[in-house]
């Protein structure tokens, strides 16, 4: 069987790749399927695999058609009952591969935001409104509400709800002390940031007044809530560090600080995890990744190999080798920064694929589901606090339904003291309801 079937049969069914050694009998995927004796599954191939794969032609077009109430991308939604044969002409093959590999994103290369990225408001999930949906999860129930109309009876999956708080620490706050002042007000003076900003830090650097971005101990506190209520595989929580990077859009802060260093061993000794933050540098330069992760495993003492890019700016699909070469085994880039939802179309951990190479890349992907500021910016989703918190629970519902992993993302500066938005008190609501789905299973 192709690699590229094999890897979506996987994940559909929740194998492992040694138990794919031994795909299922019952399962088959083509063009023919003869009728035995046996009950047995058989998915028609809608040929996406074939002569047009890697060009534009092979893109879905809308409106999508629908099989058994979920969108499909491929195929058609007919499927056929002939004794102990169940024909399924929805290609449900192609379509979770589409949503699984970022194949559109590779497709359509000319796509990108100002920074590099591909926009979730140009993505077919939002175009064809069931972003918030992990169809890829409903492809799976589909699978096994069909084997099981033909006799086949399948083990229960595995796993259960879970939640994962994110934090990009992006920023703690100026360094103490004069030479810091005068960098952070010559900073605002030659333009490098805004001048109001220089002259804010450059007032902290001169210890008169608090430094509210330097606030990890509260940020730990907060998940605590949550985190202190469930073990580690229910609820859990991961901070991600800067360690390089130099262009406008970095972090303001030095590993060879000693503040800072103090930082990362506070938050190891607090039993959080760490990751790194790649930089926005690295994003269009993957090879940079690994100079960074040699950087935060040096300052930290301990093995780094969970990531998040910058800015969400895991720029292209086949990145993903240049990234794993780094060693990085781990990773939780892969949400939208302009729209919450489901960017790879599942609610759970899964190994990632090169649509391009058409292997797998080696690195497990822990898919973003929402940020805190793609819900309130103008230019992402503009929503206020109360349509966000609703928002919040469409994803978190979803994610429960299909006992899927629940990850989100809040930088630690909007949790600050001095942050206006709304999102400190939103964070707050949102673990209440957290709490409240975990302590239903």
């Amino acid at each position: 069987m192709d690699q590229r079937v094999e890897y979506v049969v996987g994940i559909l069914l929740d194998m492992s790749c040694e138990e794919l050694i031994n795909l299922p009998s019952w399962l088959t995927y083509g063009s023919q399927m003869e009728v035995g004796d046996k009950p047995h599954v058989h998915i028609m191939a809608s040929g996406f695999f074939g002569t047009f794969y890697g060009t534009k032609g092979s893109l879905p077009d809308l409106p999508l058609r629908e099989v058994e109430g979920t969108p499909l991308l491929f195929g058609t939604p007919i499927v056929e009952k002939r004794g102990n044969l169940l024909m399924i002409h929805a290609d449900i093959i192609a379509s979770a591969y589409f949503l699984l590999t970022r194949y559109e994103e590779w497709i359509r290369c000319d796509v990108r935001d100002e920074h590099g990225r591909f926009p979730g408001k140009e993505s077919l999930p939002f175009r064809a409104g069931f972003l918030h949906r992990p169809i890829v999860n409903e492809y799976a129930e589909l699978l096994r509400k069909w084997a099981n109309e033909v006799g086949i009876d399948l083990p229960a999956p595995k796993r259960h709800f879970s939640i994962l708080l994110t934090h990009d620490v992006d920023y703690l706050g100026p360094e103490i002390g004069l030479m810091p002042a005068v960098r952070n007000i010559a900073s605002g003076l030659l333009g490098r940031r805004p001048f109001r900003q220089g002259i804010s830090d450059a007032i902290v650097s001169c210890g008169l007044r608090r430094n509210a971005c330097d606030n990890l101990d509260e940020v730990i506190r907060l998940d605590q809530q949550l985190t202190g209520l469930f073990s580690l595989g229910r609820c859990r929580s991961l901070y991600f560090f800067m360690a390089g990077g130099k262009s406008l859009y970095e972090g303001g802060y030095c590993l060879r600080s000693v503040r800072i260093r103090d930082r990362l061993h506070e938050v190891l000794a607090s039993g959080v995890g760490m990751g790194l933050h790649a930089s926005y540098e690295a994003g269009v330069n993957p090879d940079k990744v690994g100079i960074e992760r040699e950087a935060l495993q040096e300052a930290s003492g301990v093995p780094i190999e969970k990531n998040r890019h910058h800015f969400l700016a895991w720029r292209e699909p086949e990145d993903g080798l240049e990234i794993a070469k780094a060693g990085i085994r781990w990773d939780s880039t892969l949400g939208y920064a302009d729209v919450a939802g489901f960017r790879l179309g599942v609610c759970r951990p899964v190994s990632l694929f090169d649509p391009v190479q058409r292997c797998l890349i080696g690195i497990e992907e822990h898919p973003l589901i929402i940020m805190d500021c793609t819900l309130d910016r103008t230019n992402y989703m503009n929503l206020g606090e109360d349509a966000a918190f609703k928002y919040v629970r469409v994803l978190a519902d979803a994610t429960f339904r299909y006992q899927g992993e629940f990850v989100c993302l809040w930088h630690n500066t909007v949790l600050s003291s001095i942050d206006t938005s709304y999102h400190k008190r939103l964070y707050s609501r949102m673990l209440d309801y957290l709490a409240g789905l975990l302590q239903t299973t």
